[in-house]
């Protein structure tokens, strides 16, 4: 069943492997400050929306290293799909476990990374451009008006219908 009582971040391994070959490694301080960003944000929604955050790792990613990237946010492995069907807002930067959170239309938040890497950007960026998602840079700082903002993400829900019919759902019954 579905819920809406927590704020969903789902982080993108940085270091995993198959990353570092196709876009490097990134520096230390670049990976600080990605996660000083995330944290920062995902704090301002948490408290914005008076909502539980809870970030979800990648099922290959370093369980007890991410508990330190994040050390004031719960930080669970293997609990993707459970915390996306209770997530009143689903942020991310690029996963293909976006697609559980399209099925069950909740609102999505797509994270621009300039500290992730060109094509990380451009594979987050693509969501933003399929479905019609929103999306923000972890660095700006949140000015918007928070009714304002979830009217945003509620309106940006109606572009995924199409998107479940033609990927998910091709032929309305079975899923893809």
């Amino acid at each position: 069943e579905s819920s809406e009582h927590k704020i969903v971040l789902m982080d993108y391994p940085l270091g995993a492997p198959e990353i570092v070959a196709y876009q490097g490694h990134r520096d230390k301080k670049n990976i600080e400050k990605h996660y000083y960003y995330l944290n920062k944000l995902t704090n301002n929604f948490s408290n914005m929306y008076n909502k539980e955050a809870i970030v979800c790792i990648h099922p290959k990613d370093n369980l007890e290293l991410k508990k330190k990237y994040f050390p004031n946010l719960e930080v669970v492995q293997y609990q993707t799909m459970e915390n996306v069907h209770e997530a009143f807002l689903v942020l991310f930067i690029e996963s293909s476990a976006i697609v559980d959170a399209i099925f069950h239309k909740k609102r999505i938040l797509t994270l621009i990374s300039n500290f992730s890497g060109e094509n990380v950007i451009n594979h987050g960026l693509r969501w933003v451009k399929t479905v019609g998602l929103l999306s923000i840079n972890i660095e700006d700082e949140i000015k918007i008006d928070k009714n304002k903002l979830l009217s945003k993400l509620d309106d940006a829900k109606n572009n995924y219908t199409n998107y479940i019919n033609s990927y998910i759902a091709p032929d309305g019954n079975n899923l893809g």
